[in-house]
């Protein structure tokens, strides 16, 4: 017959392993909900803009944790913020990139013109590099400076894998609610 201790500490050992199987079980869901994060986004789109602005936010809040270190002529950055510098294209005088801010994120272009974005991948506000003053938001373009955003990012969200094992698109639905 066993003791009194005994039987506590058989019910404590069971408990920590069932905390240890839960406390795992939530890590390896937690990465792969931020590592296919790009994937989860495209599926969850119901138009082609709700796509575009949903994966621009999704690689730069999830930038640490996606598959970008294989990519050539890419820049990164992390203190701070996240920032990607696309260093694919020379045709301006600077490389465009694109950086997650407080509150929102930042691009600038080809000619280092800025654009500050709300959390909800609205346009703010655009700053002239060679001028600088605030330019005049109804002479800007919000989805072609979109679209370019898209496409300085685009080496990053066309490297990432498809879920593997077990696709969460139904658990990250929910979070994402």
């Amino acid at each position: 017959m066993q003791t009194p201790s005994k039987k506590k500490r058989k019910i404590v050992k069971k408990l920590l392993l069932l905390l240890l199987g839960i406390f795992f079980i939530f890590i390896v869901v937690t990465e792969d909900l931020e590592s296919y994060s790009i994937y989860y986004e495209e599926q969850l789109a119901t138009s082609e803009k709700e796509r575009r602005d949903n994966v621009i936010k999704a690689t730069i809040i999830n930038l640490r944790t996606l598959s970008y270190k294989d990519i050539p002529n890419m820049r990164y950055d992390f203190d701070g913020v996240n920032f990607v510098e696309n260093q694919n294209d020379s045709s301006g005088s600077y490389f465009p990139f694109v950086s997650g801010n407080v509150g929102g994120y930042s691009y600038y272009d080809k000619e280092y013109n800025s654009y500050n974005f709300d959390a909800n991948l609205n346009l703010r506000y655009g700053i002239s590099s060679t001028e600088h003053k605030v330019l005049d938001s109804t002479q800007l373009n919000e989805e072609q400076i979109k679209d370019e955003m898209y496409e300085t990012i685009r080496p990053i969200i066309e490297a990432q894998d498809k879920p593997g094992s077990f696709n969460l698109l139904w658990l990250y639905k929910l979070v994402r609610k």
